[in-house]
């Protein structure tokens, strides 16, 4: 167990009450921001920040990509023109390939190519003007600095015709005069004993400040020098009030930590540590249990929170929990019903994106050697007919080409969860149906079939899930339960039931029981690109190519279809979505999960329908995805209309 109490102190002040006065810098995991409103060429903008004590705007993460976009959008209004005409909004970044064309760098030295931590495009990837046109272009050869992109490129242009959108990258002429960002390193950290702290506040005057662990009865500290700080005063700076001091965030080896202190030796400076907790982080995650924070500490708005919570809970919505994920820990959380954090919740269809999960790390481990082949290697009832032509890919994107027979008011796919349809069009539960059997045996639909030149091939099944967990099952020689409990469930301490139908066969469409909480940590994995604490679990790769817009449904639908994951159009956010609207909202970029689950009663005894068992839920009144969660990402943004990046398709 980590022992939080051995690293952590600083000193504020003597004795006396300091008033904070208003902050100049904005504060972003670690770093302080300042924004330059007077624009500069880029190398000018550099020695600029520099000799200031800071440097131009270097990305670390995706998040971080995202922060800078939404602090920019606020306030940028520098625009290069080219050659007669505004051809684009932006800002500048540090990275530059003036030294070497292609080799782009940060002032550090640092590869600005890529971003380590994420395997999502930072350069415009738009269509362009011609065939797989993607920045950087280095355009008539004279384009060797980097800038964030705060509109869409060029203005003007059809959506058809765009080289970029909010929040990409752009190489551009050095020579643009633009407003820019300078970033200043601001975290405190403890090493080797010593607690450094860029900027302080004592009083009217400002010092860098360092601290030497000292022995005491518990752990304390000791101030052993102070200088005149060179950066601004940023926000969410220490605090210190009736002998006490309040320090938001601390970094300790690998830990960040919220730490607070009590003065108690004014003459000779010591501070002893009465207590520390993570500090909220893109990189914090829960442990057993889930770290409970308030919503002014991960910068989010309450009053957008609260309007969201009251759309959930509105009369007539039945819902039955709702909980508000941001850096790691929980934020909001609601329930209703009698409900409360454990409580059990369903999942309906959202299985079917824990199904995806279970399929990109089957590639991984080299269960499956891609999700390109035919699904007759393993459905091998295929093999010699013309559902060979049918791939796992297929089978994710709902593009099966294959019927889903049936009439049932709760859709076509009812069958296999109720049972056969009499001839009124009601469904039987005393006929159950085989799921996997009749998932295999389907007929062709011509009208939907790719391999017959079908132009529009989607069309949702439960049955083509069904399939991905019959795959899984037969190339891992598991039931599909069971190796979700090895690589996925145990790793993110989920307790899950998963059920079975009347024949035995897991139903890998549906009906995944666990805690919203629980809900929650799957879609925290995803958020983080698949990765938990130190372990990879799903390949990052496929958790951004499986939550990516891959299917447009139709010309005016604001939402498209990836891998069993639905992906607003915009690229920046996506859901998995069950019936009843048991759903999980993941918004990379803001590090923000939600969860919402319909009320729920359990009927019978047992997790199988062959026992009769069966969930009984309720569909909200009214639920649109946009009225829930606009106002819990414009709580993060600070926006009161969420600009490009957000909603407009692309």
């Amino acid at each position: 167990m980590v022992k939080l109490y051995c690293v952590f102190a600083l000193f504020f002040t003597l004795g006396a009450t300091v008033e904070i006065n208003a902050a100049d810098l904005t504060v972003f995991e670690g770093h302080a921001y300042e924004f330059v409103d007077t624009p500069m060429v880029w190398n000018d903008a550099l020695s600029y920040a520099q000799n200031k004590g800071g440097t131009l705007a270097k990305v670390d993460s995706f998040q971080e990509n995202t922060f800078l976009t939404d602090f920019l959008l606020k306030t940028t209004t520098s625009r290069i023109n080219w050659p007669f005409r505004a051809v684009g909004l932006y800002s500048w970044l540090g990275g530059s390939d003036q030294d070497l064309e292609g080799a782009w760098k940060w002032p550090d030295g640092s590869d600005a190519s890529l971003i380590a931590q994420t395997s999502r495009s930072m350069w415009g990837d738009g269509p362009g003007f011609g065939v797989g046109q993607t920045e950087p272009d280095n355009y008539l050869g004279s384009q060797h600095c980097l800038a964030l992109g705060l509109e869409q490129w060029p203005t003007g242009n059809s959506e058809k015709g765009y080289l970029g959108k909010v929040g990409l990258w752009n190489d551009i002429d050095c020579a643009n005069e633009l407003q820019f960002a300078i970033e200043y390193d601001y975290e405190p950290e403890f090493n080797d004993q010593v607690l450094q702290i860029p900027f302080v506040a004592v009083g009217d005057s400002q010092f860098d400040v360092s601290l030497q662990l000292v022995e005491c009865e518990s752990i304390c500290f000791q101030v052993i020098s102070g200088e005149e700080p060179v950066i601004p005063r940023p926000k969410l700076a220490p605090s210190f009030s009736d002998n006490n001091l309040h320090l938001p965030r601390v970094r300790a080896g690998e830990g960040l930590y919220e730490v607070d202190m009590e003065l108690i030796d004014p003459t000779n400076l010591i501070f002893i540590v009465k207590s520390a907790v993570s500090a909220p982080s893109i990189y914090t995650y829960p442990s057993d249990d889930w770290q409970v924070s308030t919503l002014n500490k991960v910068n989010m708005n309450p009053s957008k929170i609260q309007t969201a919570l009251n759309y959930a809970f509105a009369e007539g919505q039945n819902t039955q929990g709702v909980v508000v994920i941001r850096h790691g820990v929980i934020v909001a959380e609601q329930y209703a019903n009698n409900s409360n954090k454990e409580s059990i919740a369903t999942s309906w269809s959202t299985a079917k994106s824990f199904t995806s999960a279970l399929m990109g790390i089957a590639i991984d481990k080299g269960y499956v050697s891609s999700e390109e082949i035919s699904a007759a290697e393993f459905i091998t009832e295929w093999a010699s007919n013309d559902k060979q032509n049918i791939t796992i890919k297929n089978l994710l994107q709902m593009s099966s080409g294959l019927f889903e027979e049936g009439t049932s008011p709760y859709g076509d796919g009812a069958i296999m969860y109720i049972g056969e349809e009499r001839e009124d069009g009601t469904n039987d539960p005393n006929r159950p149906v085989d799921n996997v059997l009749y998932s295999i045996n389907r007929s062709i639909n011509p009208s939907r079939a790719p391999w017959l030149g079908a132009s529009y091939n989607w069309s949702y099944q439960n049955a083509d899930s069904q399939l991905l967990g019959e795959i899984l099952e037969r190339a891992t020689n598991s039931s599909i339960y069971n190796f979700a409990q090895n690589v996925l469930f145990s790793k993110l301490s989920i307790n899950a039931d998963w059920w079975t139908d009347a024949f035995g066969n897991y139903m890998a469409y549906c009906c995944l029981d666990m805690t919203t909480r629980d809900f929650a940590r799957f879609g925290l994995l995803y958020a983080r690109e698949g990765k938990w604490n130190t372990e990879q679990i799903v390949p990052k790769e496929w958790v951004v190519k499986s939550t990516a817009p891959s299917v447009w449904l139709s010309a005016s639908a604001t939402w498209g279809y990836g891998y069993q994951w639905w992906a607003d159009n915009s690229g920046d956010w996506f859901y998995a979505l069950g019936s009843r609207d048991n759903n999980i909202y993941v918004h990379p970029g803001l590090d923000i999960v939600v969860v919402r689950n319909s009320s729920l009663e359990l009927i019978g005894e047992g997790t199988s329908r062959a026992t009769g068992a069966y969930h009984k839920t309720e569909f909200p009144a009214v639920w649109n995805d946009y009225d829930f969660m606009l106002p819990i990402i414009e709580s993060a943004t600070g926006l009161q209309e969420i600009p490009g990046p957000f909603l407009q398709p692309y």
